[in-house]
C-alpha cells in the first residue's frame, strides 16, 4: 500500500499483485487446459486480489483464453510479438493478432531471445 498527497487529502492506493507462468515451448492442449481450468474455477482459492497471467505457446492463446475469460483475475499473454504489423515475417505474430487471440500482456525482453536471436533493447523497444 502506497499513499498520495494531494493537497490537504491524503488517498491510499493499493498495489495489484501480479502472478506469472511463462509456458514457453512447453505443454499441449491437454496439459494447458487442465491448467485454465484450474485457474478458471470459481471455487479456487485464488486470492481476488492477485491478477494471474500465463503465457502458453502462441497456437493456444486462443483456446487458453477461452476457458478463462470468465474469470477477472486471469489473463493471457503471449510470449513475444514481432515489431511489425505484418509481412513476411514466417512464425512470428504482430501485437494484434496477439490481441485479436484474447491476449492482454506480450513478455518482451527475454534473455534467451537476446542470446539465441541476437535481439536488441531497440529491436525490442520498437516492439
Amino acid at each position: 500500500v502506497s499513499t498520495q498527497s494531494t493537497g490537504s487529502q491524503v488517498s491510499i492506493m493499493s498495489r495489484q499483485f501480479f502472478v506469472g507462468g511463462n509456458f514457453k515451448m512447453n505443454g499441449n492442449t491437454e496439459s494447458l487446459t487442465v491448467i485454465a481450468e484450474r485457474l478458471a474455477k470459481k471455487d479456487n482459492d485464488l486470492d481476488s486480489s492477485v491478477e494471474v497471467v500465463i503465457a502458453p505457446p502462441a497456437c493456444y492463446i486462443s483456446s487458453i483464453n477461452s476457458l478463462v475469460s470468465g474469470k477477472d483475475t486471469v489473463n493471457v499473454s503471449a510470449q513475444n510479438t514481432h515489431e511489425s504489423e505484418k509481412g513476411a515475417f514466417t512464425g512470428e505474430i504482430s501485437c494484434s493478432m496477439a490481441v485479436d487471440c484474447g491476449a492482454k500482456y506480450v513478455i518482451m525482453g527475454h534473455s534467451e531471445r537476446r542470446q539465441n536471436k541476437g535481439e536488441s533493447n531497440q529491436q525490442k523497444h520498437k516492439k
